[in-house]
């Protein structure tokens, strides 16, 4: 469902629906300490992220027809942010959908044989519906040339198969998907170019009043990062990045050593001509917090 974009930067973060909800009901999950170890902290953003994203969906007047629609089986629904765009991904009856949203007062404003895409106008909230995603965005304040609908056209009809996704057209983003693992927590950067500019490194990706950014600093050379935070038990958490770079002299493993896995109970860093992988592992209270 990723979608090609005409920008050289790629950025996506994506939870499991059943992960958000429990940190959502979790009254606590806020009052943990902040990670400083951006193996954990980018992950942990990812998540209040979405959770933002859910926040704002729960009050959407289109909760009711997805909510009604949704035909997937327990445990398997991922939410992801991606392009401007968040969007769950599982199974829905998209007719349902379309029927109750244009019930609700929603717009069509494009149809196609595997998606529609809808518009509030007291809300200026855009959805896309096909049998797999539900999509939904809002216009950016701070960004006046995005274009939601647009921006939920692209991840509908790439889900649909009217569109090319990104890793069928660029061969080194799907090397980099593929080498990571898609389980918890993920978020991934990733640049056309030989290298990740300055302002891509420093752009915290998210609108968080709060404060809170990502922390891409150690990633300094290279042209990719994935990585994943799954909380394997209620005392231990594991952690991976991989990290692609254009060539070996790009490769930095001392500033990857020297940023990463500071709070971890063990970390490794195994290296594979032009690609380190980061494993580490937290328990105890780190983990618990």
């Amino acid at each position: 469902m990723l979608p090609t974009t005409d920008q050289p930067e790629y950025f996506y973060g994506a939870i499991d629906v059943q992960t958000m909800y429990t940190l959502i009901k979790d009254e606590g999950a806020e009052a943990g300490k902040e990670p400083t170890d951006p193996l954990v902290g980018n992950p942990v953003v990812v998540a209040l992220l979405c959770s933002f994203g859910l926040e704002q969906f729960a009050n959407s007047a289109g909760f009711d027809a997805y909510n009604d629609n949704n035909e997937t089986e327990n445990g398997e629904e991922q939410f992801v942010y991606a392009d401007g765009v968040y969007a769950l991904v599982g199974s829905y009856d998209r007719d349902g959908i379309s029927t109750d949203l244009e019930a609700a007062g929603y717009t069509l404003e494009t149809e196609a044989d595997g998606y529609a895409v809808y518009a509030d106008s007291s809300s200026d909230e855009i959805i896309g519906v096909t049998d797999g995603v539900y999509a939904y965005t809002y216009a950016n304040e701070g960004d006046s040339s995005f274009d939601p609908a647009t921006a939920v056209e692209r991840t509908v009809a790439t889900t649909a198969g009217d569109r090319t996704p990104k890793y069928e057209a660029d061969d080194d983003f799907e090397q980099l998907l593929r080498a990571g693992d898609n389980t918890g927590i993920a978020c991934c950067l990733y640049t056309d170019n030989d290298a990740f500019a300055s302002g891509t490194l420093s752009d915290d990706q998210t609108n968080d009043e709060n404060g809170l950014q990502f922390e891409f600093g150690a990633f300094e050379g290279a042209y990719g990062v994935y990585q994943t935070l799954s909380v394997t038990s209620s005392d231990t958490a594991t952690a991976r990045a991989t990290v692609s770079y254009s060539s070996d002299e790009s490769v930095d493993e001392g500033k990857l050593e020297s940023s990463l896995g500071a709070e971890a109970n063990s970390a490794t860093f195994d290296r594979a001509e032009t690609t380190v992988t980061v494993d580490a592992e937290y328990g105890e209270e780190f983990a618990r917090e």
